[in-house]
C-alpha cells in the first residue's frame, strides 16, 4: 500500500527517485552557484521547474536509449539535472546581453535622431 504521499508524487512523475535525483542535481547548482537574495527565490523556482521538466522527459529518454541501470539512471538524472539548469542558465545570461544591446542602439538611434530634429528647428 502506498502511502498519499507517495501515491500523489506518482501521479506527477512515473519514476519519482530519478525526478528526485534530477532535482537534487538542479538544486545543487543553487548551493554551488549562490545567488544574491534578491534573486534566490526566481533561482530557485526556475531550478525546480527544470528540474522536473529533465525528470519527466529527459532522464527517462536516456535511461531508455542506453539501457541503463537502476543506479545508473539515478546518476545520470542528477548529473542531467545538474548541466540542464546550468546551459539554462548561461543561455539567459546570452539572451539577457543581447537584448540590451538591441535595447541601447535603438535608444541611440531614437536620442540621435531627435537630437537632429531639434537641431532643424533651431535653424
Amino acid at each position: 500500500m502506498q502511502l498519499p504521499a507517495e501515491e500523489t508524487v506518482s501521479y506527477f512523475l512515473a519514476d519519482p527517485e530519478m525526478a528526485a535525483a534530477s532535482f537534487s542535481g538542479s538544486v545543487t547548482d543553487v548551493l554551488v552557484h549562490p545567488q544574491r537574495f534578491r534573486k534566490f527565490l526566481p533561482y530557485l523556482i526556475k531550478t525546480v521547474l527544470a528540474g522536473y521538466l529533465i525528470a519527466t522527459y529527459v532522464s527517462p529518454a536516456i535511461a531508455e536509449r542506453f539501457n541503463l541501470t537502476e543506479k545508473e539512471a539515478l546518476a545520470a538524472s542528477f548529473v542531467v539535472g545538474y548541466a540542464g539548469i546550468r546551459i539554462l542558465n548561461n543561455l539567459e545570461k546570452v539572451v539577457e546581453e543581447e537584448l540590451k544591446k538591441r535595447m541601447n542602439s535603438k535608444t541611440q538611434s531614437i536620442t540621435t535622431d531627435s537630437s537632429n530634429n531639434s537641431e532643424d528647428s533651431a535653424s
